[in-house]
């Protein structure tokens, strides 16, 4: 009878001590981060996993030992000390039609939880790996200034460099190669096609233009001078014409003194502008430039892999 009553107790523990959290209005949604939470936006919130950020690796698909989760987070951990950007992998077993699900999901698990919330812009990288039967995939998304560091080719040298792992199911050879490449990415700096673009607050990217104004005046001195020195060639403007007979009348004689005037023209000249980025709910779909989730917030991607 005592045996009976303890597994029973043990029955009503257990649901309470491994009871996970709950996205709530009174949390917030369990969104700490500053993306307002609407009508539009509410269905993909509560659809969000609710995780603990510190663990980094959201193994669902359990492609992974235990023993491999603690090597790679060992290396995640590094290298969120050393870069100051955070780093997730994600594997789960989304059926899906387009690659957009794919990078929908990604978005929202990272805006929607804790990641990149110690850093710049949310600044990290989320490794998905979608191991749905009928068309497995995956691809890395960037955040925050990440996005400048991790442009679309490199994205794409990477992905091309565990593919044959990925597909052959050796994921922590493939999630190594991966953290190193990030790595030694990131000790490259940021690179040429990159240097002139920030992020915004909202995690976009966006291109900078710095006014060449040494060139520019020189260019207006140097029209400026080109007119004037016209003008003067021309000499209308003061030239007096002293022949009598330009004067003479056919019905009689009248001095009069002529000057010719030419009025001058001036030129306004101004500059505009703009940005690269796509903003609200934009799909970049490789082209490397920032995207919007249902957060509204900003990220880039690859071109993802079926395999």
């Amino acid at each position: 009878m005592k045996k009976i009553k303890y597994i029973l107790l043990l029955l009503l523990i257990i649901p309470i001590t491994c009871k996970a959290e709950v996205r709530t209005k009174e949390n917030n949604y369990g969104v700490n981060k500053k993306w307002k939470i609407t009508e539009k936006n509410i269905k993909n919130v509560l659809s969000t996993e609710y995780v603990d950020a510190s663990q980094k690796i959201y193994d669902f698909s359990d492609i992974l030992t235990d023993e491999e989760e603690k090597i790679i987070k060992t290396k995640i951990d590094n290298f969120i000390e050393y870069t100051g950007m955070d780093m997730v992998f994600v594997s789960t077993n989304l059926p899906y039609q387009n690659d957009r699900q794919n990078e929908d999901y990604a978005a929202d698990f990272y805006d929607y939880n804790d990641f990149g919330i110690n850093f710049e812009n949310y600044s990290g990288v989320l490794l998905l790996r979608n191991t749905y039967e009928a068309d497995p995939y995956f691809n890395v998304y960037m955040f925050g200034k990440a996005q400048l560091y991790y442009t679309f080719n490199r994205a794409e040298s990477m992905l091309d460099h565990i593919f044959p792992y990925f597909k052959s199911h050796q994921y922590l050879q493939g999630i190594n190669i991966f953290i190193n490449d990030y790595t030694s990415y990131y000790n490259e700096g940021i690179p040429d096609e990159r240097k002139n673009f920030i992020i915004d607050d909202n995690g976009f990217l966006k291109k900078t233009y710095n006014a060449p104004w040494s060139t520019i005046i020189f260019g207006d001195l140097l029209i400026t001078s080109t007119i004037i020195i016209i003008l003067i060639s021309r000499n209308k403007m003061v030239k007096q014409k002293l022949e009598t007979i330009n004067y003479i009348e056919p019905k009689g004689v009248t001095f009069t003194k002529v000057q010719d005037i030419k009025t001058g023209e001036h030129t306004t000249r101004y500059t505009e502008s703009s940005s690269y980025s796509s903003g609200g709910s934009s799909h970049s779909g490789g082209g490397g430039f920032s995207s919007s989730g249902s957060s509204g917030g900003g990220h880039s991607s690859g071109g993802g892999r079926h395999g």
